[in-house]
């Protein structure tokens, strides 16, 4: 039943983003470092490290603002509920389902964590 839910199809959709986020930027940093081990020379101070960071914090503020779209969402899906009821259960693999709440949950978890991060900073 849950799996029917606009809330839960929008968060894999964002928890897939974020997921991809996280593999570009370990990957472009990792990528540099092994280029100034291969090289022989020392990195500079500021560099692709830096970009990389300002453009995962850009991403994760952007999906903490979906994260608000997610709450519209669940606020539509709990008027849908009788609907959402009778639609019939899909049967998929177990690896499938996993991979599925696993992106729904870095969908909800990592705005969370981005807002209680921030808070105690604003005053």
């Amino acid at each position: 039943m849950f799996r029917n839910t606009l809330t839960f199809k929008f968060g894999k959709t964002i928890g897939l983003f974020y997921l991809l986020c996280i593999a570009a930027g370990t990957i472009t940093i990792l990528a540099e470092k092994l280029y100034y081990a291969i090289k022989h020379i020392t990195p500079p101070d500021y560099g692709l490290f830096f970009a990389v960071v300002l453009l995962m914090n850009a991403a994760v503020i952007l999906i903490a603002n979906f994260f608000f779209i997610q709450i519209i969402l669940f606020l539509i899906d709990c008027v849908r509920l009788k609907k959402i009821i009778k639609m019939p259960v899909v049967n998929t693999p177990m690896p499938k389902q996993i991979y599925e709440y696993f992106l729904f949950a870095l969908s909800v978890i990592i705005p969370i964590g981005y807002i209680a991060a921030i808070l105690p900073n604003i005053k």
